[in-house]
């Protein structure tokens, strides 16, 4: 099939909605699609996000849960979570954004430990995106700004090593669009990536040109700890909101063996 013929076909389906129905699902890897995991978004309302992180079922899986601000530009409070073996949000900690400051504060007991920390990141600039929050509130962002052309956010990263702090700065991240282009069989926008700091990085990210979704993104840095870089590619897209998405999560264990 042609690609006239591609961008017809995907026109004449509707699309689920991006809040309360739209559930998208990636897989997040290296560049060279190495260290693949599943990483699934979701917008129950329009300021909430919600994503489900898992390699395989019936083993530890994340599950964390955001509030945007009203403009959707930045989050304004990170809950970290693991699934749970009914499908919901095992809370351990939160990340909060004090505007005035501007600083990130995270409170957090991780999994199996006894651990508490607590420690505050000052912000140099704002807006900013959560790199291991894996572009879902960038997601979010172009979703709600159609017409953006150039922006900049500041680029911090949760990184838990043993270390002087669990944050990393990777400093600003420059979004340009670049054109229009057909990217796995849809229109999109291009927009070009660029992070100005200690650790120079360029990529793009490809968005829907209806809706805004991202359709794939990759960046020279990596968001996780055992990568050495990044790429977010969407390999569908499910209607179904939030029954689906409690689905999604109770199938996490639902098969599993008894005893896991």
């Amino acid at each position: 099939m042609g690609a006239i013929a591609i961008l017809l076909a995907a026109a004449a389906s509707p699309q689920p909605a991006p809040v309360g129905d739209a559930i998208y699902h990636y897989v997040r890897s290296n560049r060279d699609g190495s260290e693949a995991e599943h990483v699934v978004h979701f917008r129950p309302t329009r300021t909430q996000i919600a994503v489900y992180k898992w390699v395989e079922k019936c083993t530890t899986a994340a599950y964390v849960t955001a509030e945007m601000e009203p403009d959707l530009n930045e989050g304004r409070q990170f809950v970290a979570g693991k699934v749970a073996k009914d499908g919901s949000q095992a809370t351990f900690g939160t990340l909060t954004l004090d505007p005035k400051a501007p600083a990130l504060a995270v409170d957090v007991t991780p999994p199996g430990s006894t651990e508490r920390i607590r420690e505050t990141h000052k912000l140099k600039s704002r807006p900013f995106v959560l790199y291991d929050f894996d572009f879902a509130d960038l997601n979010a962002f172009f979703q709600e700004h159609p017409d953006a052309m150039h922006e900049s956010f500041a680029l911090p990263v949760i990184w838990p090593i043993a270390g002087p702090t669990v944050f990393r700065d990777y400093g600003t991240l420059h979004v340009s669009l670049g054109g229009e282009e057909v990217r796995e069989g849809l229109k999109t926008k291009r927009f070009d990536l660029g992070v100005e700091g200690a650790t120079a990085a360029t990529g793009a990210v490809w968005v829907d040109a209806a809706d805004g979704h991202i359709v794939e993104a990759e960046l020279g840095l990596p968001n996780h700890l055992g990568y050495h870089d990044f790429r977010l590619k969407l390999e569908r897209v499910e209607a179904g909101g939030k029954k689906a998405w409690d689905a999604l999560t109770r199938s996490q264990y639902a098969s599993c063996p008894t005893g896991k």
